[in-house]
């Protein structure tokens, strides 16, 4: 039996657990959606925006990155064995597999972290909002870049005391708009 038959082989006995890519993908939504977050705030911040906050648990990064990348490996190449086992055993059904899971990954992804950034980024908002109004009622002559700052200074700070508090989520919940 020479290596490549021993590959095919063991495709098709990781993918006749065909339940494998949909356990993956469960656990890698639920991964995203409350770990892993903050990896996408960090795009945000180099792209110059002023509202994302890091929680205080992102400084073990590195290994929650990793775990990251491990589940959405798994569950792409669990999903690209299990179409080739449940379909018919032929080579390009890997190809096509791989890039089907990496698709839905994608998407798995983005549904799970869109709320928690989207909370960041209303309360953000809603903060500069109320400042805006406050000086325009109290008839101050505010610069937006003052506007900006304590905006952000207000939003990171109430962020943090939630964080410390364990109860960032709910707090966001809570006072976000959606």
């Amino acid at each position: 039996m020479d290596y490549f038959e021993f590959f095919l082989d063991m495709v098709g006995r990781v993918g006749s657990l065909w339940w494998m890519p949909l356990l993956f993908w469960l656990v890698y939504f639920f991964w995203c959606r409350f770990l892993d977050y903050p990896a996408d705030l960090e795009k945000h911040i180099r792209g110059g925006k002023a509202w994302p906050y890091l929680p205080k648990f992102w400084k073990k990064k590195k290994l929650i990155r990793l775990a990251s990348l491990l589940l959405f490996w798994l569950g792409g190449l669990s999903c690209a064995c299990s179409l080739y086992y449940l379909l018919y055993e032929h080579f390009i059904l890997l190809i096509v597999g791989l890039a089907l899971s990496i698709f839905l990954e994608i998407k798995i992804r983005s549904f799970a972290i869109k709320d928690t950034v989207r909370l960041q980024q209303d309360r953000y908002f809603q903060i500069y909002t109320q400042l805006a109004s406050q000086a325009v009622s109290r008839g101050d002559e505010v610069s937006d870049s003052e506007l900006l700052s304590k905006a952000q200074w207000l939003h990171q700070n109430d962020l943090r005391l939630a964080d410390k508090q364990g109860r960032l989520m709910p707090f966001l919940k809570g006072e976000a708009k959606l």
